[in-house]
């Protein structure tokens, strides 16, 4: 009896010590103290007309700009560039900033060179939110799990898209003030 009671304990080890681990998936994009652009290197396009992802934040997120001004600034979190052209012409990614003590999540694009913004709501720390980006002719479509869908102008300008990803950012006119990390799950 005792040697099934242990034999019962070593399997029961070894199945907790092999279950997988659910942060795994998420890969970790780190922006290293003094530099806007995250570590990931290289060029991604999306494949089709939307983009879906978790992203979970954590204390790093909490920052302070050197400048008060530029606290308003918005960072970058995931996004892609559209109608064949540069980020800054035509494109959608969702926006983050610190701001008032809270994480706050916005739809940011450039329509035919125009920046235009819009404030989704505000997300907890250490916790994962849905997020989501989907192409329709005239507009994108900006959802954020627990809040109401937004919706933003697209370049009336751009008939097929080549969609080339953007990946986490800081600034604005500002450097990252210390190691910023974000988890992001990606699922196109």
């Amino acid at each position: 009896m005792k040697i099934q009671f242990y034999l019962f304990l070593f399997f029961t080890s070894i199945a907790l010590a092999c279950e997988p681990d659910l942060e795994q998936p998420y890969e970790i994009y780190t922006i290293k103290e003094g530099n806007h652009g995250s570590n990931y290197a290289g060029i991604q396009f999306l494949q089709s007309s939307s983009l879906r992802f978790s992203a979970i934040f954590n204390k790093s997120a909490i920052y302070t700009s050197k400048e008060p001004v530029n606290q308003h600034d918005i960072n970058k979190l995931l996004g892609f560039a559209d109608c064949n052209v540069h980020h800054h012409v035509n494109s959608a990614r969702f926006g983050w900033r610190w701001l008032d003590g809270k994480l706050e999540i916005l739809a940011y694009c450039y329509a035919n060179k125009e920046r235009i913004t819009k404030s989704i709501g505000f997300v907890e720390l250490n916790q994962s939110f849905e997020y989501s980006i989907t192409v329709s002719k005239e507009q994108y479509l900006f959802e954020l799990e627990g809040f109401p869908m937004v919706t933003m102008p697209r370049s009336s300008s751009c008939e097929v898209g080549s969609y080339y990803m953007l990946f986490p950012y800081f600034g604005g006119d500002e450097v990252a003030p210390q190691d910023i990390s974000i988890k992001l799950l990606t699922q196109y």
